[in-house]
């Protein structure tokens, strides 16, 4: 009987795992590049690095603002932050006060020569990455893929910083890059929220299960004394 109970338990903390999940991603509804995150039933078994995020793109938002690239396919922006080089596909850039190209969080977007600084004038920014300003090339975004991206872990703001080997990290063959668009959360609201209700019936069903075995097990202890 005890050991009935603790896999009710299990099956509890599995589907508590998949619910802050799930209400995770129904956060992040709105946050540029957002990729989503699941719990697979295997994985949950362990209890340790059970999610496992979706890379698939989101939707391109028109935005109109020249410093704002969405990657049409596969890759990330390489990032110089002051934990090192991460990477993002939030691609809603802006100038610093050195004229720099950052990230929403002031960090530098690397190109092929480092640090994109940009002079004033009419920036154009090409589906090759190709960053202009009127017909002078002034540098290329450097957008990087991973051979391993199951091994890219979420570091907040919209980063990822890659546990793999720096061999598994090349430059993608076909960049597509829009300018004056951002990439949305690939998180589908109404998907969410049904799994979030699957989940919520079987968590009842387990606590009335595990409520269940508890009443049966008292009643043993308590009338085991008083049998014939």
């Amino acid at each position: 009987m005890t050991s009935e109970i603790y896999t009710l338990i299990d099956a509890s903390l599995m589907q508590q795992n998949r619910f802050n999940t799930i209400s995770n991603n129904l956060a992040n509804i709105n946050t540029n590049a957002f990729k989503k995150d699941s719990v697979s039933f295997n994985q949950t078994l362990s209890m340790e690095n059970s999610s496992i995020t979706d890379f698939s793109p989101g939707p391109l938002q028109h935005t109109g603002n020249k410093l704002d690239v969405a990657l049409g396919g596969q890759g990330f922006y390489k990032i110089q932050t002051p934990r090192g080089i991460e990477y993002t596909r939030d691609g809603a850039f802006s100038l610093n006060g050195d004229r720099l190209l950052v990230t929403k969080n002031g960090d530098s977007v690397l190109g092929e020569n480092g640090p994109i600084k940009i002079a004033a004038g009419n920036v154009s920014i090409g589906r090759d990455g190709i960053v202009k300003v009127g017909d002078k090339n002034v540098d290329t975004l450097a957008v990087v893929n991973f051979q391993k991206p199951h091994l890219l872990n979420k570091g907040g703001e919209s980063y990822y910083r890659y546990q793999g080997d720096a061999q598994d990290v090349f430059t993608p063959e076909n960049i597509n890059i829009q300018q004056g668009y951002i990439e949305g959360s690939n998180v589908n609201p109404t998907e969410e929220m049904i799994k979030m209700i699957e989940i919520m019936r079987v968590f009842e069903a387990t606590q009335k299960a595990i409520q269940s075995m508890d009443e049966v097990t008292s009643k043993m202890v308590n009338d085991v004394g008083v049998l014939q």
